[in-house]
């Protein structure tokens, strides 16, 4: 979209696809008036919401959950925008499986003020949750930095889990089968 603005989604890749190239046009549009005008994070995430909002409305929605990140004028800014157009504006948003179960670790540990190494070691731990919940998914997790400087989309990282439970190994009904 632009140096100041990053767009993820969850969901169906092809409606994610359809919704970054009307994103693009829209800033491409933007570029062209060569007037150094462009528009703000909090507009980006507002046009995918009424784009959301329009789809749901044909019967056709974005089966998505897009997160909308940037900073600007020296604040921060976070959205998520869901199939129906529901916008939400906080200081963490989760997507996919992580809204259910990822969403109360988050919630319990984050603090303003916290070090980027903790918000990546709770991440992680939400990583490794849904990973073993949902072990048909990549285990890696990619996280973008969005600073005041730009955004940087830091390498993939390995989710570490742990599959050797106790009670993989030992049955308690064992005596049901002899």
């Amino acid at each position: 979209m632009s140096s100041k603005v990053i767009v993820t989604a969850t969901g169906e890749f092809s409606d994610f696809q359809d919704a970054t190239r009307r994103l693009k046009e829209l800033s491409r549009e933007t570029e062209m008036f060569d007037d150094g005008v462009g528009h703000s994070v909090q507009e980006y995430a507002n046009y995918l919401a009424a784009m959301s909002y329009e789809r749901r409305n044909k019967q056709n929605p974005y089966y998505n959950n897009f997160i909308v990140a940037g900073f600007e004028d020296g604040k921060a800014h976070l959205s998520s925008i869901d199939l129906h157009g529901t916008h939400i504006h906080k200081d963490y948003v989760t997507a996919g499986f992580a809204k259910y179960y990822g969403l109360a670790l988050i919630a319990n540990q984050w603090r303003p003020d916290l070090p980027l190494e903790d918000c990546k070691r709770i991440i992680h731990r939400c990583f490794t949750i849904l990973y073993e919940r949902d072990c048909h998914s990549v285990d890696e997790v990619q996280f973008a930095l969005v600073t005041g400087a730009g955004i940087e989309v830091l390498p993939a990282e390995k989710v570490a889990s742990d599959w050797d439970f106790k009670e993989f190994r030992e049955r308690k009904n064992e005596k049901l089968w002899q």
